[in-house]
């Protein structure tokens, strides 16, 4: 268009009016002022209707696409950049850029045309203007000549794009959505029904409108936008007079007249276009700093938002400076007051400028990537918090649950960007010189690296965040440590550092953590430690303090800890178990707490056992010498010692090479060294040799001499056992007690070791048995001085049993079963380890029951795991002086042999005590009692005769005397007597245990049934007894009424009040100390000592079949019994009865008249019933009793009810206080006793009642 000619010109939202000035060079409306007067413009408007309407999709939103929507010319889109023109209504739409480049934008634009004005041609003239001051004024370049009316509505639809989500299909859906509108509108609400998977897309459009209708209120969503869209041609008003100017027409003043002011020249388009770049360029900038801003880095670190907000409002200020200096210029330029090449040197120096495209792109860049670096970083720190602000910091801190707080501080988020300053310097010369656009010296800034951009600061930093986090998971279980993320300036630091704070101080702003540190390295085993190498971690060795092995054994899952001293490179884990296998763990100690563990070593065993002790000399003869050592002092479990290695070398003088060792195996804790060099110093020491051929480490080393004198180190011999042992008795001899350790206290036995079972030697078991008073203890005490090497001449003796000396001998002195483990050890006069099982006296002043609970002690102790598995000898301890076995006797062996079975009569061995001579008279009445026992080649009883006392008989102290007196003579005889008899018995002893290692041990298990099946025999005895009573006297009183019937005679008919004396059975409640399953409808004890757990029914238990007894006379069901602690007992009364009186109790436990005939019928069933249950319970009984004949040495001891008779007349005479309770209980003990031996013997219990 010529500069002469019409200008088209949008109105975008302004109030022209025809008529109006308006000046094209700063694009204004020139108000209050024209050129006619209102009364001749409103003559001269011709109007004519223009009825229009359209509508179209805007996809985009760019500058351009919004200027063209609404047709504004490139010269008007110059000023409005440049900020000279202000838009309203509808052209608001220019000003509505998109916040976020992940935004989703769609427009739909709704444009209506009513209507044309215009001004005629006759009031043009030059006569007919009326003020033609405006034409001297030049405020003006044309007039508005002609308008077209209307409207438009833009509304723009947004959508957030996810990450995840595809941005070009977001767009084509919304355009799609957007499209449906218009079509909507017109078909009604009708179609607007959508299915879900629609309406939830919808629910995610935003709606904005901007418009030059008057709303109610705006559309702020998609079905609010489709109802405004409806309702708009309705907003126009009836008659559209409320439409507004879209587009105007200009006149040039100069035509009227050649004074006016004049449009010189227009801007080209390509220096608009350039402008609109420039500006377009600035929008995205704002955009993509508001995308920066909303970023969850920059939220959760303000020193990254604050940069970039501050970079934001330079890009602001520097786009008002460029609008600024646009608005001066382009009016110049347009009215000719300067040339249009300015503009294009102003565009053209801002391409040098600090906010030069490529600059600014450049940081916001490295604002993103700094961004995306600490984001990495914080992925990896998923599970540590973010504290955002040193007040944040500052209660975690000093937060009182904490003693230390560990921050990995990101200390260069605050660090000084030149570029900023540059922007900020540049804006401030561009203030100062307004005229004049300074240019950038684009080499001003600092090309330094970014703390982001390089590689090796970001290699440092992983490895801090790493170290942070094994520090962090390797203190996860403490409660007193807190882990965080701060930003914290730090110039000493680059781009990252650790900050440890203990009790709210800061100890350190660079601590480097430890990092997990390498496996230990085996080094050696000792038997109760093992030594290791620790390797320092690769990290933080300066801030190690300590080091924390943990080792934990091959059997266990537990770990336990020890810590060193310091950073020593090697540790020693001590108290560590002997033979077993051990794996371990390092961790390095800092202030705030403990590294990630290394690695599991693999198991490494610890010795077998200690080594033994250092090497004694017993004695140097000519050039050999004899050595004894000590056992180990610890022993691995289930380590035995089979042999040992002694070795020796000359021991070497100054400057001399030491000489190689000579080696010698034993296989006890002795060893002679032969052949050695005369006058001359050896070093000895000694090796303890295990199973596998596994060794201790060498003991400490021992120096001796070989010369030609015998040497003797202290103790030897028994002497040496004093140091296991107490003295309790000072005399001539004096009397120690051994030393015992107490392996287990049970209530039925005790078990006690003396010495230490390390070696790999043969273990004989013997078990004494005797009566009350035969020696037993004295016995063991006589046998342990002989296994210690105790010479008569010796000035001590051993007691492995202190006896309680205020019991008399009629009592036992061991109140329970015990036994004594002695391990072999240097010393010992015979080759095995020995126990020596010593039970309590049977036959006691306790009586019967006493005896019972020794019989249940031993079984206890021999069925024990704990117990033992074998037996060497059976060991009957008895006085010489017996003939013949008396009733008490018999008893005695008898209990003694009934808990053995066959299999042990070879390893019955007679021990003899108070034996003064040849003779033994005890030896021919076991042979005539017939007690199995070992026999010896003549058929006599294998035997061994000792006499005790002359063991622990006090010896006479040497007086020098010049006369002799006949005491002293005597004395001297009994002294010799003395040591005669002691060495007659030490020689019986050695005899004694040279046949016990002949012996062949034998396995427990037939004797454990042997008990067993005792036991079993005496719970049922228990029950079956009572019950077969009780049934002998039911059939009896059966019998009884039977005749009574049968021999009715004629006078007993005419008077049935005729009286008969008639036994009858009364069952008795008793109380008893066990639960018992009893029937209340037969009174009967169906099942003693019953173990039916309480929770149980009754019907489970062990006599119910089908739900019935099996016992009871009644068979009753279940529901009849009930378990109860007290059992039916059964006594025979005599009473006085008629004979009606019979009749009619009988008939009313039957339930029913009977005459006599159908009574005897009845009373024959009921006999026979009772019969056939004494059968059985008779079978039962008979049953036990075969079986322990079959196993058993002595299956009953028939000489009880002998044994008790005698305790019955013993009571009767002596009447000690409570004899007469007592007898009872002996003559009910004595009727149950006759009665199983009648079993036993195959009796008919039944005879008499048939």
């Amino acid at each position: 268009m010529s500069e002469s000619g019409t200008i088209e010109l949008a109105c975008l939202g302004r109030p022209f009016q025809l008529g109006m000035l308006y000046d094209c060079r700063t694009d204004a409306l020139i108000p209050g002022i024209s050129l006619w007067d209102f009364e001749m413009l409103k003559k001269n408007i011709n109007i004519r209707p223009q009825p229009n309407t359209d509508f179209k999709i805007i996809a985009a939103d760019s500058s351009e696409d919004k200027v063209a929507a609404l047709n504004v010319s490139a010269s008007l889109e110059a000023s409005f950049l440049s900020g000279l023109v202000s838009v309203k209504g509808s052209a608001d739409y220019l000003n509505d850029n998109k916040k976020s480049k992940h935004q989703s934008r769609v427009t739909l634009q709704y444009r209506t045309t009513s209507r044309f004005e215009q001004l005629t041609m006759e009031h043009l003239g030059t006569g007919n203007v009326k003020h033609c001051n405006v034409f001297q004024e030049g405020s003006a370049t044309h007039v508005v000549t002609a308008l077209l009316y209307g409207a438009q509505a833009f509304f723009i639809f947004d959508r957030e794009v996810s990450s995840n989500e595809n941005h070009q299909e977001i767009q084509g859906d919304l355009e799609a959505s957007i499209k449906k509108i218009p079509s909507i509108s017109i078909e009604g609400q009708a179609s607007l029904k959508m299915n879900e998977m629609e309406q939830e897309k919808i629910n995610k459009f935003s709606c904005t409108f901007h418009g030059d209708f008057a709303l109610d209120n705006n559309p702020v969503s998609y079905v609010d936008a489709i109802k405004v869209y409806s309702e708009l041609p309705k907003l126009l008003g009836e008659h559209r007079d409320k439409a507004v100017p879209l587009i105007a027409w200009l006149y040039p003043l100069k035509k009227l007249d050649s004074a006016a002011a004049k449009l010189v020249r227009e801007i080209s388009v390509s220096l608009i276009r350039c402008a609109q770049r420039i500006m377009d360029e600035l929008e995205d900038f704002n955009i993509q700093c508001q995308d920066l801003m909303r970023d969850d880095i920059a939220i959760r670190f303000p020193e990254i938002n604050d940069k970039i907000r501050k970079f934001k409002d330079l890009l602001s200020e520097y786009k008002t400076v460029l609008q600024k200096h646009l608005s001066r210029l382009l009016p110049s330029i347009r009215g000719g007051g300067k040339e249009e090449q300015e503009l294009a040197d102003y565009l053209n120096r801002n391409k040098r400028s600090p906010f030069k495209g490529a600059l600014v792109t450049k940081y916001l860049n490295e604002r993103e990537r700094e961004m995306n670096v600490v984001r990495s970083y914080l992925d990896i720190m998923k599970d540590v918090p973010v504290i955002s602000s040193s007040n944040e910091l500052d209660k975690v801190v000093l937060k009182v649950s904490n003693n230390y707080v560990i921050a990995f501080t990101l200390s260069s988020l605050n660090e000084d960007e030149p570029y900023l300053s540059d922007l900020g310097n540049y804006l401030n010369e561009q203030s100062c010189n307004n005229e004049e656009q300074v240019s950038y010296n684009l080499n001003s800034s600092k090309k330094t690296e970014k703390w982001f951009c390089s590689g090796d600061v970001t290699a440092i930093t992983r490895e801090n965040i790493q170290a942070f986090l094994d520090f962090k998971e390797a203190n996860k279980g403490k409660k007193n440590i807190e882990f965080c993320i701060a930003s914290i300036p730090d110039e000493l630091s680059t781009a990252s550092s650790i900050h440890v704070y203990e009790r709210g101080r800061l100890i350190s702003s660079q601590y480097e953590l430890p990092s997990k540190p390498p496996m230990p390295v085996f080094l050696s085993a000792e038997h109760d430690c093992i030594h290791l190498q620790i390797k320092a971690p690769d990290r933080g060795v300066s801030c190690v303090d300590s080091y924390c092995i943990s080792y934990q054994s091959a059997e266990s899952t537990e770990w336990t800890e020890v810590y060193t001293d310091g950073v020593a490179d090697q540790v020693t884990v001590k108290q560590l178990q002997p033979h077993k296998e051990y794996c371990f763990t390092c961790k390095a100690v800092c202030r705030p707490g403990v590294s990630l563990t290394s690695d599991t070593t693999s198991f490494f065993r610890t010795r077998p056992c200690a080594p033994p002790g250092a090497p004694i000399v017993k004695q140097v003869v000519s050039e050999s010498a004899t050595l004894v050592w000590d056992v180990p002092t610890s022993v691995g479990e289930g380590v035995l010692i089979t042999g040992y290695v002694l070795e020796f070398r000359e021991c070497t003088k100054e400057h001399e090479n030491e000489k190689p060792w000579k080696s010698v195996k034993s296989t006890n804790r002795e060893c002679i060294l032969h052949d050695l060099k005369r006058e001359t110093d050896f070093t000895v020491r000694v090796s303890a040799i295990c199973v596998n051929d596994e060794m201790s480490l060498p003991s400490s080393e021992t120096v001796f001499s070989a010369c030609f004198k015998s040497k003797h180190s202290g103790e030897v011999g028994s002497g040496l056992f004093k140091n296991q042992s107490s003295r309790i008795h000072k005399g001539n001899p004096s009397i120690y007690k051994l030393e015992l350790h107490q392996k287990m206290k049970k209530d039925d036995f005790n078990q006690y070791v003396f010495g230490r079972k390390v070696e790999d030697v043969k273990n004989k078991v013997i078990l004494l048995l005797g009566s009350t008073g035969a020696g037993k203890t004295t016995l063991i005490n006589v046998m342990v001085n002989y296994m210690l090497g105790v010479k008569w001449q010796d000035p001590y003796r051993f007691k492995l049993i202190n006896e309680v000396t205020n019991r008399t001998q009629a009592e036992s002195q061991t109140p329970n079963v015990s036994s004594y483990e002695l391990y072999s050890q240097p010393g010992f006069q015979i080759p095995y380890s020995l126990t020596i099982v010593d039970t309590p006296g049977f036959g006691d002043t306790k009586g019967i029951t006493q005896d019972k609970l020794i019989t249940k002690q031993v079984k206890s102790f021999l069925c024990s795991p704990l117990g033992i598995d074998h037996i060497d000898a059976v060991c009957l301890v008895v006085q010489a002086s017996l003939v013949r076995l008396s009733a008490n006797q018999k008893y005695i062996f008898d209990s003694v042999l009934s808990i053995f079975g066959k299999d042990i009569a070879e390893n019955i061995i007679i021990l003899v005590t108070f034996a003064d001579g040849k003779d033994v008279p005890v030896l021919e009445a076991i042979k005539a009692a017939d007690l199995p026992c070992k026999k010896n080649r003549k058929g006599q009883p294998t035997h061994f005769k000792f006499n005790n006392t002359a063991v622990y008989a006090d010896k006479r102290v040497e007086k020098h005397t010049t006369v002799g007196s006949d005491s002293d003579d005597d004395e001297d005889d009994d002294q010799k007597l003395n040591e005669i008899v002691c060495t007659s018995t030490f020689k019986q002893m050695k005899t004694f245990f040279k046949t016990l290692g002949t012996i062949e041990s034998k396995d427990l298990t037939q004797t454990i049934k042997v008990l067993e099946e005792r036991e079993r025999l005496e719970k049922a005895m228990t029950s079956l007894t009572p019950q077969i009573t009780a049934g002998l006297s039911k059939l009896s009183e059966i019998k009884r009424f039977q005749q009574c019937l049968e021999n009715q005679n004629d006078k007993m008919n005419q008077n049935e009040n005729f009286e008969q004396e008639i036994e009858v059975m009364k069952a008795n409640r008793a109380p008893a100390n066990c639960f018992n399953m009893n029937c209340n409808t037969c009174f009967f004890t169906c099942h003693s000592n019953c173990f039916l757990p309480a929770e149980d029914p009754v019907q489970t238990c062990a006599v119910m079949e089908n739900d019935h007894c099996i016992i009871c006379p009644g068979n009753c069901h279940y529901s009849f019994h009930s378990k109860e602690n007290f059992m039916w007992t059964y006594e025979t009364k005599v009473e006085i009865k008629t004979i009606k009186e019979l009749k009619e109790n009988f008939m009313e436990a039957k339930g029913q008249f009977m005459d006599t005939k159908q009574m005897l019928e009845a009373l024959e069933k009921d006999f026979c019933g009772i019969k056939d249950k004494l059968m059985k319970l008779i079978r039962l009984s008979s049953d036990c009793l075969k079986r322990l004949d079959a196993i058993a040495l002595k299956p009953n001891s028939l000489s009880i009810a002998e044994y008790l008779e005698i305790l019955i007349k013993t009571e009767k005479e002596e009447k000690r206080p409570g004899f007469e309770d007592r007898i009872v209980e002996l003559k009910k003990l004595k009727k149950d006793t006759l009665l199983l031996e009648k079993i036993a013997r195959g009796e008919d219990l039944l005879v008499n009642e048939l």
